[in-house]
C-alpha cells in the first residue's frame, strides 16, 4: 500500500455489461489475470478521496470494477467470479419495476452485506422519452427496441412516436392528446393492425398531422425539466437504501446512455450524491472531477489483449 499523495500513476476503471453474451468467460479471464499480475481492487470512496486530494492509502496497483444496468447477472455471474478471484465490485442499477421485474432485488442485501458488491444509482427509469415535436414513425405493435426504454411510449396502433432523446439531459416534449387520439381513432376505424398491410397507411396518418402543424404538443419548463430530474435521482436513492436498509447510503451515480451536461451535475450534487461515472474512455488522474469520472468499457468483441494494453502503465 501506498499513500495516495505520492501516487503518480492514473486509476483505471473498467466498466462490464453482465447481460451481454461472452461476459462470463470475458470476466473470468479478465479477473484471473488481474489477480496473477497483483491488482487490487480499490471501493469507490478511496477513488473519491484520491480525486479530491484527500490522504488514503492505495494498492500499488489499484483498478475499479464496475458493472451497469443491474441484470440478474451480476448476481449469478460477476458475484461469483468476484468472491472467487478475492475482489470487490460496483453495481449501477436502475430501480424501476421495468428493470427489477427480471432481475429481482432480494440480491443487493446479500452481495452488500458479503461486501463483495455495492450498489449504486443508474437512475430509476434508465429512460429515453420524447423530445421533439417531430413524428419519427407510429406504433405498430410491438417493439422490443423501444418499449424497454421509452418512457410514457402509448402503445395503441398508429399512435405517434415523436423524436427520442436522452431523460436526464433532455427537455421533455408532451404530445397533444387530441392528435393522438385521432391516429389511434383512425386505425381502429380502418380494422387496427391490418391497416398497416396497405402501402398508403402511413400517408394517411401524416395526413391527421397536418391539422396539427401548429400544435402537436408543448415541451415544458425548465422549472418542470429540474423537478422531473431531481424526483429520478431521489427515488433511485431512496429504493436502494430501503431494500439494502443497515443504514445504506447511494453516494454514486452512473450516467444512463453515457449522457451528461452541467444541469444533471447539479441536480445530483443537491440530491445528495458523491461522484458519477461517465462511459468516456481514459485513466483518472488526482484533481479529476468527480462527477466525470472516466471508464473503460469493455465489451464482447474486446479480446483478453485489450486488459493488459489498458493497463499497459503499471
Amino acid at each position: 500500500m501506498v499513500k495516495s499523495s505520492s501516487f503518480k500513476k492514473p486509476i483505471y476503471v473498467l466498466l462490464y455489461h453482465p447481460w451481454m453474451d461472452g461476459f462470463q468467460e470475458c470476466f473470468a479471464v479478465h479477473l484471473s489475470w488481474l489477480r496473477e499480475n497483483k491488482f487490487e481492487s480499490i471501493p469507490l470512496g478511496d477513488l473519491l478521496h484520491y480525486l479530491k486530494g484527500e490522504e488514503v492509502l492505495i494498492p500499488e496497483r489499484p483498478i475499479v470494477i464496475t458493472l451497469d444496468d443491474g441484470s440478474i447477472e451480476n448476481y449469478t455471474v460477476a458475484y461469483p467470479l468476484l468472491k472467487k478471484y478475492r475482489f470487490i465490485g460496483t453495481v449501477f442499477a436502475p430501480t424501476t419495476q421495468k428493470y427489477v421485474r427480471k432481475s429481482g432485488k432480494d440480491w443487493w442485501k446479500e452481495v452488500e452485506e458479503k461486501g463483495t458488491l455495492r450498489i449504486e444509482s443508474h437512475s430509476h427509469t434508465h429512460s429515453l422519452i420524447f423530445v421533439s415535436n417531430r413524428i419519427e414513425d407510429f406504433y405498430m405493435g410491438k417493439t422490443p427496441n423501444l418499449e424497454p426504454y421509452v418512457k410514457g411510449l402509448d402503445k395503441r396502433y398508429g399512435a405517434p412516436i415523436f423524436g427520442l432523446g436522452y431523460e436526464l439531459v433532455s427537455q421533455r416534449f408532451i404530445p397533444n392528446k387530441e392528435l393522438m387520439d385521432q391516429c389511434v381513432d383512425y386505425v381502429k376505424e380502418q380494422g387496427g393492425g391490418v391497416l398497416f398491410k396497405r402501402e398508403d397507411w402511413k400517408e394517411k396518418l401524416f395526413k391527421i398531422m397536418l391539422k396539427y402543424r401548429e400544435d402537436r404538443g408543448e415541451y415544458e419548463t425548465k422549472e418542470e425539466r429540474g423537478k422531473r430530474i431531481r424526483e429520478e435521482l431521489k427515488i433511485s436513492k431512496t429504493i436502494i437504501q430501503e431494500t439494502i436498509g443497515n443504514g445504506k447510503e447511494v453516494h454514486f451515480f452512473a450516467y444512463p446512455f453515457g449522457a451528461y451536461d452541467l444541469d444533471l451535475i447539479e441536480y445530483l450534487k443537491e440530491t445528495g450524491y458523491n461522484g458519477a461515472f461517465t462511459t468516456d474512455p481514459g485513466g483518472n488522474w488526482k484533481g479529476d472531477d468527480p462527477f466525470l469520472i472516466k471508464r473503460m468499457t469493455i465489451l464482447k468483441e474486446d479480446s483478453f489483449s485489450g486488459l493488459p494494453h489498458i493497463l499497459k502503465e503499471y
